[in-house]
């Protein structure tokens, strides 16, 4: 996906003198004022197409006059282009987007719960992750890895009989909590607008939310009046933990996000890496990567549809779907060691060459999958009860698509054709066919016939991927070991002590990145997960953002339950499909 061109730059300089235009190695980068942010996003959402929103974040430079810097990514759908927007925080304050774009409603609470700045004319600015009543900034750089201890207090009932007495400088934070409980319980009050109204709390830990999410809904009746998602029982502090860690050492971590397409992460991860180090990929690894991807996808999908289909009553399909889904599992461990979260890629290739009997295990399971696919459709696509539960429900257009930066099968349920691996090819994507399948009418019944014929499109890759592996030569490189930030397969450093000694170098000094920024991103079963990295010239990254296309994608349930009832919520949401270890990260 190519970065804004040079005549758009000029032409957009010529109407906004002050915007400095920046063209790096990677990316195009505006940088516009404060007081001209609001208005020159405006023109370049309505005047220059650069209507579909991708991210908001800030980045923490402590040594400067105005501390934090924030940063807009911005796509525009009729030239396949993207843009970067920075400006400086006055006073640690930026102006709310939110009129812009609805979903950087939920972007400005994450900047602001993590480094502090306040978006003026936010609706409800809050924490997004943390607590309320929290102290701390996390992602601010004077933030220790370790965090804050704080002392432990004695417990609400302990002092409301007192049992105990806590120390005076404990008083604050004592007082943060109990006002935070009280606020709670008059907030439930405060919620209601009629008596006939009630207060729903669904999750965090129930099997319809798919993770522990938190909902309040507002009813009367059975309708939703409003609602209300509170994230951050997952949160881990996965962007601070990348900052303090050698760019190698956090690719597990990744594996720990969308923990249903671990693969599908490690690969928009090391491609990022990749980019900024320069390091090119063997053709082999390439197609193996793209391989195992699509099985991922396939994975994920047949989770989503046996789980979906469950919580709307269907329990064959759920046996049906985990039958396929066991043997694609056997695929990724008989070659990662691994099932769920596998490691498996490593910068410049993958961690081992494949394994003795893979493609043919792979052929096995392309052959028999399309019945399977067969017998999913004849018990759900017809089915009475599954159209009623799905057909006109949750409704997405194409502008709530631009305006909530929704990406993945969510988006493409909706007629727009967004999808990395054709905008933006990566690994092998661009030596393979395949289509992008769209709905038309963007319900959730339009999403569950899209990730259907996803699953058709991933076989056809994958029956590609195994074509050309079959063709290449068995001792054709799985990793691009003569690039010096690339570590040497483990086979070799036993007996090459060239090979440990640069092992032994990276382990211990990390891979030195060149100055720069990248901004790059892959089509996860879940939408665009997508890693920006700010490097100094060190050896680990100076920021790493991770942009979730789970979160981004539940940012309009809230506007979709609005009206409906309360058991549109179960059919709604498993059509998001989000998984929470990446929607808190």
């Amino acid at each position: 996906m190519p970065w804004m061109n040079k005549v758009s730059a000029d032409r957009i300089k010529q109407e906004f003198k002050d915007v400095e235009v920046e063209h790096t190695e990677h990316t195009t980068n505006l940088h516009v004022k404060k007081e001209k942010l609001l208005e020159f996003l405006s023109f370049l959402k309505n005047k220059e197409g650069y209507r579909h929103f991708i991210d908001l974040f800030c980045i923490d430079f402590p040594d400067r006059k105005e501390r934090f810097q924030g940063v807009y990514i911005l796509y525009n759908p009729d030239e396949n282009e993207r843009v970067i927007v920075k400006t400086w925080a006055k006073d640690g304050k930026l102006p709310s987007v939110q009129n812009l774009w609805a979903c950087a409603k939920w972007a400005e609470r994450e900047a602001y719960d993590m480094f502090g700045v306040e978006f003026e004319g936010h609706e409800n600015l809050r924490r997004m992750f943390m607590w309320e009543g929290y102290p701390y900034f996390p992602l601010r750089k004077d933030f220790p890895l370790e965090g804050i201890p704080e002392v432990e207090l004695p417990s609400l009932t302990e002092l409301m009989h007192g049992r105990t007495d806590p120390p005076s400088h404990d008083y604050e934070l004592l007082h943060t909590r109990i006002a935070t409980l009280e606020d709670l319980e008059r907030t439930e009050k405060a919620r209601l607008q009629k008596k006939a109204q009630l207060v729903l709390n669904w999750g965090p830990l129930h099997p319809g939310t798919h993770g522990t999410i938190w909902f309040l809904f507002d009813l009367d009746g059975e309708n939703v009046v409003q609602c209300d998602v509170i994230l951050g029982q997952l949160h881990r502090g996965m962007e601070k933990i990348a900052e303090n860690l050698y760019y190698f050492q956090f690719l597990p971590y990744t594996d720990r996000m969308d923990y249903i397409s671990a693969i599908c992460n490690e690969l928009a991860y090391v491609s990022a890496v990749e980019k900024l180090l320069g390091v090119d990929v063997p053709e082999k690894a390439r197609y193996i990567r793209t391989m195992f991807a699509e099985l991922q996808r396939i994975n994920s999908h047949l989770l989503w549809l046996g789980t979906g289909a469950l919580d709307l009553g269907a329990l064959t399909v759920f046996l049906y779907a985990f039958r396929e889904r066991e043997k694609i599992m056997d695929i990724i461990e008989g070659n990662a060691g691994y099932r769920l979260t596998s490691a498996f890629l490593r910068i410049g290739g993958v961690h081992y060459d494949l394994a003795e009997g893979t493609l043919d295990v792979v052929k096995a399971f392309i052959k028999d999958f399309p019945q399977r696919l067969k017998e999913y459709h004849q018990l759900l696509t017809r089915n009475r009860i599954w159209l009623r539960r799905t057909k006109d429900v949750g409704v997405i257009t194409k502008e709530d698509v631009f305006n909530y930066g929704l990406t993945g099968p969510v988006a493409r349920g909706s007629g727009v054709p967004y999808d990395i691996r054709k905008l933006e090819p990566y690994a092998a994507y661009d030596e393979v066919e395949f289509d992008v399948p769209v709905g038309e009418v963007g319900d959730v019944y339009d999403r569950y016939l899209v990730r259907m014929e996803e699953m058709v499109q991933s076989l056809r890759i994958v029956e590609q991927c195994v074509s050309k592996l079959e063709k290449l030569p068995k001792s054709a490189p799985y990793i691009n070991k003569e690039h010096p930030a690339v570590m040497a397969p483990k086979e070799e450093v036993f007996r090459n002590l060239e090979s440990m000694v640069k092992n032994f170098r990276i382990v211990v000094h990390g891979e030195k990145a060149p100055k720069g920024e990248v901004y790059v991103s892959g089509e996860n079963p879940r939408g665009e997960l997508g890693f920006y990295i700010y490097s100094i010239g060190d050896s680990k990254p100076y920021r790493l953002r991770i942009r979730s296309g789970a979160l981004y994608n539940l940012s309009i349930f809230p506007k979709l339950i609005e009206g409906r009832t309360i058991a549109d919520a179960i059919a709604l949401l498993g059509s998001l499909d989000p998984v929470v270890g990446e929607t808190d990260r």
